[in-house]
């Protein structure tokens, strides 16, 4: 359960915002605090959200619009960072595609050397040299596709979980 107490509805909002309330963002400050505390939560738990507004707050049309207000936030961040993960994965494949064609063009021309089997250090130091590159070149696509995306579904999983949970008002 995360509560926030809220003098008046707008707080939860960005003040900056000009558009509708219904695709307005949250406040960052606001945003930030519900996400960390959405990730102290276990995982696999519910999560609710409660404002506690005063009475004559609570009962405002502003106040009543703030569930889906708090879900549409969320949901345009999930979908964000789900454009982050496609373009990275994007990036991983691209990056892929010329790592093994500068590790099969270092291969081809340790080949094409085709050094005999009494190598001098200079031919060793070449042979090894371009083959480290060849591997140095993939190092960033198995990066990608072995580590970095897992922080990204970490988080649309969060914020997911957000656009999910229960979001009570609580009058005071």
């Amino acid at each position: 359960m995360i509560e926030i107490k809220l003098n008046t509805p707008e707080q939860l909002l960005n003040s900056f915002d000009p558009a509708p309330f219904r695709t307005r963002d949250l406040d960052d400050r606001a945003a930030d605090y519900i996400l960390e505390r959405a990730e102290e939560a276990a995982s696999g738990e519910t999560l609710r959200l409660i404002l506690d507004l005063p009475s004559d707050q609570a009962a405002r049309g502003l106040a009543q619009e703030l569930p889906s207000a708090v879900q549409n936030s969320f949901g345009a961040r999930a979908n964000a960072v789900r454009r982050q993960l496609r373009e990275l994965f994007r990036l991983g494949r691209l990056s892929l595609v010329i790592g093994l064609g500068v590790l099969g063009l270092c291969i081809l021309v340790i080949q094409l050397l085709d050094l005999p089997s009494r190598q001098t250090t200079v031919a060793q130091m070449t042979e090894q040299g371009l083959f480290i590159l060849g591997w140095v070149a993939i190092w960033r696509p198995l990066e990608i596709f072995l580590y970095d995306w897992w922080p990204l579904k970490a988080r649309i999983n969060l914020l997911e979980r957000l656009v999910s949970a229960t979001v009570e008002i609580r009058p005071r």
